[in-house]
């Protein structure tokens, strides 16, 4: 995120990505300590299936995705930045939230992580 600024005034527009932000790092750190979303996270969060890992200026799940809070299910989307992926675990974290990973589309597995 870019916000041109030329002068030393507070930038309360800011507010919403330094939200975004400071929940992806509390989550983050979660993860860091060994405390990874359980199956009561997981069923809160929305599905994506068919997914894969997609590229743009930077790394993000492409796929299909349901009970997402503002996209119609079945609708296939691109993620915000993936800052974490454990597919044996069952999630991905994005700069905006949490997803459970449902199928992993076929065509994926030139990517070799687990």
């Amino acid at each position: 995120m870019h916000y041109p600024f030329s002068d030393p005034r507070p930038v309360p527009g800011l507010d919403p990505e330094v939200d975004r932000l400071r929940r992806l790092l509390n989550d983050l750190e979660q993860i860091q300590a060994g405390h990874h979303p359980g199956k009561g996270d997981l069923s809160k969060a929305p599905t994506i299936d068919s997914w894969c890992i997609a590229e743009r200026r930077t790394i993000a799940l492409a796929g299909v995705v349901t009970d997402h809070p503002t996209i119609p299910n079945g609708r296939p989307v691109c993620t915000s930045d993936l800052w974490f992926i454990a597919p044996s675990l069952g999630y991905a974290r994005t700069l905006s939230r949490l997803y459970a990973l449902g199928n992993r589309h076929h065509l994926s597995d030139r990517w070799d992580f687990q």
